[in-house]
């Protein structure tokens, strides 16, 4: 089951008022949007998911709950909040983002997200409408542009390496499930970086998972797109998980400080305590970010 990670610290941050909306961009499990309808019973929430299958699973557990017409769900991008805002009249005073996979797309998707399971390495979040999967990326991109994508989405230190066994190994038969590309991970880097606490293929699965969906660009935007829409005095309130994202959450909010539209609510960054890491591991690397509109 997805735990959902910093919850108390959403509810507190978001600084949720009586009748308020609130848009959970990414709303994965439904954990974050759960906790604030029972929290607060005049509050409504919008909420977005991109992969049709999660958002699914999630309405027909809502629709036998007692949040009937205080939730609205959505099978779109974040990037399109613009639009999402205006079809549905739907004006927020807070905003989150958890940036964090769903442990649903890891155990249950069956799209190779995780090096655990050997599955089709597919990744994407809503295969319905992307083209591009993970083995379009692995058998059609070239040594170099592979090496790039490895060592600047997945900061891997054997890139170089890793790139040019899978190229190798493509040449033998394509690449075309999990384990294929784990053992082309392993046979490319030094026997003792696969005795560390983090898997060897970590790194090589993120990054292409990043690619496929264009993580990084849609973060951009969609957070642009928020502080946008956001109502005056709203807040918007972000959980990342990696550090290519978490720096472009603090580059955005810097800029948009500087540009006077926003203020800082916490300076740095606010962090899951000792009680939550112990008992859900997932959230030690979680890092949330506060900004309220001027």
């Amino acid at each position: 089951m997805h735990v959902p990670v910093l919850t108390k610290e959403v509810l507190e941050y978001l600084n949720i008022r009586p009748g308020a909306k609130i848009i959970d961009a990414t709303i994965s499990g439904g954990g974050h949007t759960r906790a604030i309808l029972e929290r607060f019973d005049d509050v409504r929430v919008l909420g977005i998911e991109w992969d049709p299958e999660l958002l699914k699973q999630f309405k027909l557990k809502v629709e036998s709950e007692k949040f009937k017409g205080r939730i609205i769900l959505v099978n779109d991008s974040y990037v399109n909040l613009k639009k999402i805002v205006e079809e549905h009249d739907f004006q927020p005073d807070g905003i989150l983002f958890d940036l964090g996979l769903s442990s649903w797309h890891y155990e249950e998707s069956g799209r190779g997200f995780s090096f655990k399971r050997n599955e089709i390495l597919d990744m994407r979040f809503n295969p319905q409408v992307q083209a591009e999967s993970a083995a379009d990326v692995v058998n059609k991109y070239s040594e170099d542009d592979l090496e790039e994508l490895i060592s600047s989405l997945g900061e891997e230190q054997f890139a170089g390496s890793i790139a040019k066994n899978i190229v190798k190994a493509r040449k033998v038969k394509p690449i075309i499930m999990t384990d294929d590309l784990v053992k082309a991970v392993g046979e490319a880097v030094p026997e003792w970086y696969k005795h560390r606490k983090i898997h060897f293929a970590t790194k090589t699965f993120q990054a292409l998972r990043v690619k496929v969906n264009d993580e990084m660009n849609n973060v951009r935007r969609g957070l642009e797109a928020a502080i946008d829409v956001l109502n005056p005095g709203g807040r918007l309130v972000v959980i990342s998980f990696q550090g290519l994202e978490d720096k472009i959450v603090k580059n955005i909010f810097r800029e948009k400080a500087k540009e006077g539209k926003v203020k800082f609510v916490v300076k740095g960054t606010v962090r899951p305590s000792w009680e939550e890491t112990k008992t859900n591991p997932r959230a030690r690397s979680a890092k949330m970010k506060i900004i309220e509109k001027i």
